[in-house]
């Protein structure tokens, strides 16, 4: 059985290596110099098969390089909830994808229908998803773990990754029949609960 510290590490590896290409083809992006997956590799200095591991064609890569130009970063969002309660924080960093997957839901669903075609076809080889969401709640938690433990800081990384983003906003409307509108006011209460159910979710202080 691996050692889990060198599975998290191949993770880590696996995912930076992602982040660099997908910034790489960003800035391709934004010159107009974008044409294929061989331009972005040999803008990296690495062969076209590692390329091909993370993104199997170019519209894979066009399609979440265009979407993240328009994601808020962690650090981003550290700098916003400065001030704020981490009550507050979670639910910021939760509207937030929220209301990006409501302004760009068709980009998004075409974005995921094409990730899900290649976890079909790949199976547990398929390249990892961006990681947005859980990047930025645990910037968000980081100063709070002491506060309220590590497992609860990662449950309710994970927790709220879930209550946000593209997945839940698609389930409510199409399976559970919701506006945008009602399927955010949903979301909204279930954290709302959980917060409460943790004994964060205390009224503000006069």
């Amino acid at each position: 059985m691996e050692n889990a510290n060198l599975v998290s590490g191949r993770v880590k590896q696996k995912t930076q290596t992602r982040n660099k290409i997908l910034q790489t083809a960003q800035q391709l992006l934004e010159t107009g110099a974008l044409a294929s997956l061989e331009e972005v590799a040999r803008a990296m200095n690495i062969s076209r098969a590692t390329i091909y591991r993370y993104y199997s064609h170019v519209d894979l890569l066009y399609a979440e390089a265009a979407l993240s130009l328009r994601v808020k970063q962690p650090a981003d969002f550290v700098a916003d909830v400065k001030q704020m309660s981490l009550t507050e924080a979670v639910k910021y960093v939760q509207a937030y994808f929220n209301q990006h997957a409501q302004q760009h839901e068709t980009a998004l669903r075409k974005y995921l229908s094409v990730v899900l075609d290649e976890s079909v076809q790949k199976g547990q080889s398929a390249p990892l998803r961006g990681g947005r969401r859980p990047a930025a709640l645990k910037a968000v938690l980081q100063p709070y773990q002491e506060q309220i433990g590590q497992e609860n800081a990662t449950r309710l990384e994970q927790i709220i990754t879930v209550l946000s983003g593209i997945e839940p906003l698609i389930a409510n409307k199409d399976v559970n029949r919701l506006s945008s509108e009602a399927s955010y006011d949903l979301l909204q209460w279930a954290l709302a609960m959980i917060l409460k159910g943790l004994g964060l979710d205390q009224p503000e202080q006069a």
